[in-house]
């Protein structure tokens, strides 16, 4: 990669130069030819208006500031940086205006961008021809102003957008250029932000890209700008975080999600294209073929065909354990595959040199293994992923002689999408340059086999925004190739009477689909197994 300087503006510190630990992964996302000119403000004042809001900034003492807004050094970082000034801003009003001769210095580098970082509303130097990037936790076409997470918690929104943006001196209002949103978590402000933070630093380096392209999102940046919450809203929130926590509780102690898997006959590929994207209807369930659950067992779910279209390799949960095993399913009844009490789960099958193999999900405790498994579940092959990553939901895609593998890095979630390839299962898997593909809890985590019909390639992933499971969510791929990726959403598959589904395949044959889909079952065992499950976790 070539060599980049870029200008980085902090917020002076009496404890040297600090910045949030979110701010410093995402530098860290940098490449090491990169340089940077640290550029310290010195007088930056927050606004605090304690006696109009007391009730919201003792709450924030314990929600926006977290262990990932918490100041740390640069540490390693501070080999990259080749300058550093200290500077006083001047102001304009409410904005904080930058220097003429801080201007001119930044002119003259040869820097390519500013990341801003510190400060707080900043006028844009006319003079200055170069981006200047700055984070916005909220969906602009929404959300503007803060705080984050308040408003879309208290309207009860399901994703907290972010972008990072070209700022101009309007409001949360410059054009963007990388967005992406996180999960809302109901019952927690913190948990909330914790994972809009750990997302951010995946946006500076398509932030950057399409900044100095002149390319960028189609994202309006037109919503409401909404200030800090008075006492009464916050009162509201806290209300309402309260009731999600024990709901959340009660469901976690009392119920259970009981995963079936069903198996149904279609005539085409272009019939279950259809149905995976929402436009038709699956059969009705007299025409299903339900298998019963394994004895020991108290659920299926992340059903594949296996041989044939009557053979299906699923995950089964033990019933005392709360482990996933893998198990082979037929008419005549069912045999589990997969040894010992280490967690397996969504048995995808992938051929190599002429054999069937199945690379199951083992994120908990090991990254992804090919095992035999038609004669007996044994070891084939640890597949080798750059960076030796724990992957999560595996779904791999022959394409134009490159085998390909969509998965959720261990690390970041089931929110952010990956894509790595190889020319074989045995060969080493590289990430693709535009991995991540999706940061997003909607479509990010696999859902299936990729399908193709009719030169259609359709990707689908779950939508995890709403109760974990509930649908699918299909994508047709309109560009793939080692070094190109497009898609766009096409649908959605939802049940009415029933949550999910979380995974669909289609048959070899092209001539039958298999699904899961559950119901929250009501059990005095539902907590017990989920304690022993973190347990052996």
């Amino acid at each position: 990669m070539p060599k980049r300087r870029l200008v980085v503006i902090v917020d002076q510190s009496a404890r040297g130069d600090q910045i949030a630990e979110w701010q410093h992964r995402s530098l860290a996302t940098l490449s090491s030819n990169d340089e940077l000119i640290l550029l310290a403000c010195n007088n930056t004042q927050p606004r605090r208006d304690l006696l109009r809001y007391p009730l919201y900034y003792a709450v924030n003492l314990i929600t926006v500031r977290n262990r990932l807004t918490r100041k740390v050094p640069l540490g390693a970082l501070s080999k990259n940086v080749v300058e550093r000034l200290d500077f006083a801003s001047e102001a304009d009003g409410i904005w904080q205006v930058l220097p003429k001769d801080i201007v001119d210095h930044i002119a003259k580098s040869g820097a390519v961008a500013v990341i801003k970082f510190g400060m707080g509303l900043l006028r844009v130097p006319p003079e200055l021809k170069i981006p200047i990037l700055s984070w916005h936790h909220g969906d602009p076409e929404h959300f503007r102003g803060r705080p984050a997470g308040f408003w879309e918690l208290l309207s009860d929104q399901r994703t907290l957008g972010q972008m990072v943006q070209v700022i101009s001196n309007k409001l949360d209002s410059g054009r963007v250029v990388a967005y992406a949103d996180t999960r809302i978590i109901q019952h927690s402000w913190k948990a909330t932000l914790l994972e809009a933070f750990r997302h951010s630093p995946l946006l500076l380096a398509p932030a950057l890209e399409n900044a100095l392209r002149d390319q960028h999102p189609a994202k309006p940046t037109t919503g409401r700008n909404y200030k800090l919450p008075g006492n009464r809203y916050v009162l509201r929130l806290l209300l309402r975080l309260l009731a999600a926590k024990l709901k959340w509780l009660a469901i976690g102690v009392l119920f259970e999600k009981r995963w079936r898997v069903s198996r149904a006959d279609v005539s085409t590929g272009e019939q279950a294209v259809s149905i995976a994207s929402g436009t038709r209807l699956i059969g009705p369930e007299s025409q299903w073929w339900t298998p019963p659950i394994p004895p020991g067992c108290v659920f299926i779910a992340d059903p594949f065909f296996g041989s044939d279209r009557d053979e299906l390799l699923v995950e089964a949960l033990s019933r005392w354990g709360g482990i996933g095993q893998i198990h082979k399913i037929v008419k005549s009844g069912s045999t589990r595959l997969s040894a010992g009490r280490k967690h397996h789960s969504y048995p995808a099958l992938i051929e190599c040199r002429g054999e069937i193999l199945c690379v199951p999900e083992t994120a908990q405790w090991s990254g992804p293994t090919a095992y035999r498994w038609q004669t007996e579940w044994e070891a084939r092959s640890k597949l080798r992923i750059e960076g030796d990553q724990r992957l999560t939901d595996p779904t791999f895609f022959e394409h134009q002689g490159q085998l390909y593998v969509f998965a959720n890095d261990a690390r970041f979630g089931s929110g952010v999408l990956r894509l790595w390839h190889a020319p074989g299962l045995l060969d080493v898997f590289v990430e693709h340059p535009a991995s991540p593909l999706r940061i997003s809890p909607r479509g990010s985590r696999m859902g299936g086999n990729l399908l193709v019909c009719d030169d259609q390639i359709i990707r689908l992933g779950q939508d995890c925004s709403r109760d974990y499971g509930d649908g699918l969510i299909a994508f047709q791929i309109e560009e793939l190739s080692p070094t190109r990726y497009r898609e766009r959403e096409i649908g959605s598959m939802r049940f009415d009477d029933r949550k999910g589904p979380h995974t669909f395949n289609l048959s070899a044959d092209r001539q039958a689909i298999v699904f899961d889909w559950y119901h929250e079952t009501f059990t005095v065992m539902a907590g017990f197994r989920r304690a022993m499950a973190r347990l052996l976790k």
